[in-house]
């Protein structure tokens, strides 16, 4: 047990440096197309969707049964969390994992972000377990069938010779390049070339291209892919992030005396969850990973105690604001069965149809949320 925790946090650690690194977000995909009209973020994180899909298919093909694999139901409920996910991500400038790593360079919004998601994801957790329109899908594959129902690509495709696998793929690629044609036409509507900026573009050492300039796309797309099959291999289920941070939520409430057994009653979860040291929890471990792979990424490249006291600096309106977005994410992830890593990232890499569709809403709920805080908050939507 001991093994497997410090193997989920030094997984985490990867995903916390190589996010940091890379310079991207899910969060900031969406934000970024509207904000400043540039799309370099959203292609990366598509082909990212199809690195990984193309190892996953290598790693789980014949051995479906073996995984938890996270094919979940296409509902009125995924669609419901995917817009109330998108719209906080604008009104929080982070999304889960992205609260995650901004804590070492964005601390004030990042933490009222985290307290507040995690807030909505406790509440929202009897609703995820027990509400028909959350758990019922309209449509079903036969290997969804073991699990709340969904479509799972490679039963489309089971004649491709390949075990389906063939064919998922290459509807993966074909929906990533349609994306792709779209971000880009968006892009170009608006004249926008963005160029990488380094830190220090007169040193281009070994050193200063892995720890401190941003990695180009392409080491970007391969470390996240490769840090993810890893966990796919080790743990035999993909990227979640969200559901950890509800049960810290009611670690903190034991802190005001609230008991184990009134937080498992609510929740409808196990006990134990809140009973355990949250050290043994390897989704936990796993989350403070991520924010120590953020921290070490930022003092390697020598600029995180700057990027840490300008995130210190908070509004009140930013305090609601981050509130208020942070806890319609969390609440929202319990209708689609899991956040920006485990309803978008992990069902696209493991060939479930719902996370096309919840890529639909979460880019209309960030767009809508962009609106908002333009109209509503502040016209060049900075609430710090």
């Amino acid at each position: 047990m001991e093994y497997t925790i410090v193997i989920r946090f030094l997984i985490g650690l990867a995903f916390g440096f190589a996010l940091v690194r890379a310079g991207i977000g899910f969060a900031g995909s969406v934000n970024k197309l509207y904000r400043v009209k540039s799309s370099k973020v959203a292609q990366t994180i598509l082909y990212i969707f199809i690195l990984t899909a193309i190892f996953t298919a290598f790693i789980i093909s014949g051995q479906e049964s073996t995984y938890k694999l996270s094919i979940y139901p296409i509902n009125l409920g995924l669609i419901l969390g995917g817009l109330m996910f998108g719209f906080g991500m604008a009104l929080s400038s982070c999304c889960a994992t992205g609260s995650l790593t901004d804590l070492a360079s964005g601390f004030s919004r990042a933490f009222v972000t985290i307290i507040f998601f995690s807030m909505g994801v406790f509440l929202g957790f009897s609703t995820q377990k027990e509400s028909p329109f959350v758990r019922e899908s309209y449509f079903t594959s036969p290997t969804a069938e073991q699990y709340q129902g969904g479509v799972f690509l490679p039963d489309l495709f089971k004649y491709d010779g390949f075990n389906g696998y063939l064919g998922a793929i290459i509807v993966t690629i074909l929906f990533s390049f349609i994306l792709l044609y779209m971000a880009k036409k968006y892009e170009a509507k608006f004249h926008i070339n963005e160029t990488q900026s380094d830190i220090n573009p007169h040193k281009n050492t070994l050193y200063e291209r892995v720890f401190v300039k941003n990695w180009t796309m392409s080491l970007s797309v391969l470390a996240i892919s490769v840090v993810f099959s890893f966990l796919l291999t080790y743990s035999y289920k993909g990227w979640g992030a969200s559901s950890a941070l509800g049960i810290w939520f009611g670690k903190l409430m034991m802190l005001f005396g609230t008991d184990v057994q009134s937080l498992s009653a609510f929740t409808t979860k196990k006990a134990t969850l809140f009973s355990e040291p949250l050290l043994n929890h390897a989704g936990s471990m796993q989350n403070i990973g991520i924010i120590w792979g953020a921290i070490v990424a930022l003092i390697l490249a020598g600029i995180f105690k700057k990027s840490f006291i300008a995130g210190l600096k908070i509004s009140p309106k930013g305090v609601a604001t981050f509130a208020f977005g942070g806890f319609i994410m969390g609440f929202g992830t319990r209708l689609s069965n899991g956040c920006n890593v485990g309803a978008l990232y992990t069902p696209i890499a493991e060939f479930s149809l719902s996370g096309w569709i919840y890529l639909v809403f979460i880019v209309a709920g960030g767009f809508l949320g962009n609106m908002f805080v333009r109209r509503f908050i502040s016209p060049t939507c900075s609430v710090v």
